[in-house]
């Protein structure tokens, strides 16, 4: 037995020195912010890494959310699901619109896609589902919902990065 502490938190740090280079080039050209080339190169980075054609680095999650709503001109209620970080909901309301909640399913913890359909009204205007943990929504059966009722989806994949749905990426 060892008396040396196990984190659970700590977090896997890269070599001093191989980040001490890339700090040198920040310093260099001065841009530590604002789309700089280090930025640039992680979104190509992981549009190569899984497969997609475009990625946009945000600062958290609710911005990249909110964007999503602003793009779309959503106003209205968005059906999601409770059982999230608060940014899924907090992007709703910062944007003006009305969270509705729809129960999960308990074997995925996702949201429950048979008991949408009983939630949509007529101020209903997308649905925000949220793959939890990296497990992919049933991703046919709501698009098949939003269809249907001609309703936007943006999934929260805040959790998904690398996660695979039918062999492509769920970003």
């Amino acid at each position: 037995m060892t008396d040396k502490p196990i984190y659970v938190t700590m977090p896997s740090l890269a070599p001093l020195n191989e980040y001490m280079e890339i700090l040198k080039g920040v310093w260099q050209r001065g841009i530590l912010t604002h789309n700089g080339p280090l930025v640039q190169q992680l979104e190509r980075d992981l549009c190569s890494k899984l497969v997609i054609p475009n990625f946009v680095a945000v600062s958290n999650g609710t911005i990249a959310l909110q964007m999503a709503i602003k793009a779309l001109e959503i106003k209205g209620e968005i059906i999601t699901t409770p059982f999230t970080w608060i940014a899924t909901v907090s992007s709703i309301k910062w944007e003006g619109c009305t969270p509705v909640f729809c129960d999960i399913d308990p074997e995925t913890l996702n949201i429950d896609s048979s008991k949408i359909e009983s939630l949509i009204t007529d101020k209903t205007v997308a649905i925000m589902p949220v793959h939890v943990f990296g497990t992919p929504c049933d991703v046919e059966k709501i698009q098949g919902i939003a269809d249907k009722y001609n309703l936007k989806v943006i999934y929260d994949a805040a959790h998904a990065i690398g996660s695979r749905y039918n062999g492509k990426s769920l970003l």
